[in-house]
């Protein structure tokens, strides 16, 4: 806070001492508005610090702290972004956009919301009983312990890098229905468009160029020939994959268990956005909202997902298949 004080003291004192220092001298009372406006943003920027200061001051002048103590039922990462445009420069000037990204780490307790900081939301997870207490208007976690923990697995199980040593016997296989066909089709024809598309775009310039004998400037284009030969690798491996899938005609079914919940809400200039995550000891998989409300830390669950490619089908959850 004293940094932050000093920092405005210094940028309205460097304004008036350079900027508006001779403003009295000026004639027919015009020299008096911009000492005006720049006492009211003064002003406002004093407001808003003694607002700050006084968030701390009251917590440690009433001496009090909200303690809570039960079983975490959820928890939500609400990011929210904002989007501004940054200044000009260079001769003719160049404007472009920057856009400020904010955190915010929130557990359910008896069905209530509470704000939390990171150190203590990367350590806890759904079902966890926990004590923590907070200071009432800034919401400074001053202390928490995890006192009954549901995890069974250790959270390096689930790292991806360790998913091929995934035990075996808990994966076998079953036939692909016309349904679970439609779906990895659906999901093919999306990412070989992608794909496609992006090679297409580049490759055109690229090959342009070379086209009219200005091989030199491809050159200047690196690594962009890299990504479009990237992007035709990934397509054929893309169809090779997909017509194995198919083939074959099976699928895998992993059993895994639900270790930790997430609930995600994006806010920004195009809407608000919503993603429902669950932790498994096999990997992290993206549910619809009903699937999500159903799922209890704990449950052991079926994921079916294709035989050659990354792609979730569906998953059952207490005999009830769910389709992706």
């Amino acid at each position: 806070m004293s940094a932050l004080v000093l920092c405005f003291i210094g940028i309205f004192s460097a304004i008036y001492f350079f900027a508006l220092h001779d403003s009295f001298q000026e004639t027919d009372d015009f020299g008096y508005i911009p000492l005006i406006i720049f006492g009211v943003f003064g002003l406002f920027f004093i407001g808003v610090i003694i607002y700050m200061v006084s968030i701390f001051v009251t917590d440690l002048s009433t001496g009090v702290k909200n303690c809570f103590e039960g079983i975490i039922e959820d928890k939500r990462l609400d990011i929210k972004q904002s989007t501004s445009k940054t200044g000009s420069s260079g001769v003719r000037g160049s404007s472009g956009r920057k856009t400020n990204t904010k955190h915010y780490y929130y557990i359910t307790i008896d069905s209530i919301e509470h704000k939390i900081e990171y150190a203590m939301y990367k350590n806890v997870k759904v079902g966890d009983t926990v004590y923590f207490e907070i200071a009432p208007k800034s919401h400074v976690i001053l202390f928490y312990e995890v006192l009954e923990s549901v995890a069974s697995i250790s959270s390096s199980v689930i790292d991806r890098s360790k998913r091929r040593s995934y035990p075996d016997s808990r994966i076998r296989q079953a036939p692909l229905t016309r349904k679970n066909k439609d779906t990895i089709r659906t999901f093919y024809d999306t990412k070989m468009r992608s794909r496609l598309f992006v090679a297409g775009l580049l490759g055109a310039v690229v090959f342009g160029l070379i086209y009219n004998g200005l091989l030199i400037f491809v050159l200047f284009l690196f690594p962009i020939p890299i990504i479009v030969l990237v992007q035709v690798y990934k397509a054929i491996l893309l169809y090779f994959n997909f017509k194995k899938s198919i083939d074959t005609g099976r699928k895998q079914l992993i059993s895994t268990e639900v270790t930790d919940k997430l609930f995600t809400t994006v806010s920004n200039s195009k809407g608000k956005h919503e993603k429902n995550t669950i932790t498994t000891s096999y990997k992290v998989i993206l549910v619809p909202e009903n699937v999500y409300l159903d799922i209890n830390i704990g449950d052991e669950i079926i994921v079916h997902e294709a035989s050659h490619l990354s792609i979730l089908i569906g998953i059952t959850l207490k005999d009830v298949y769910y389709e992706f």
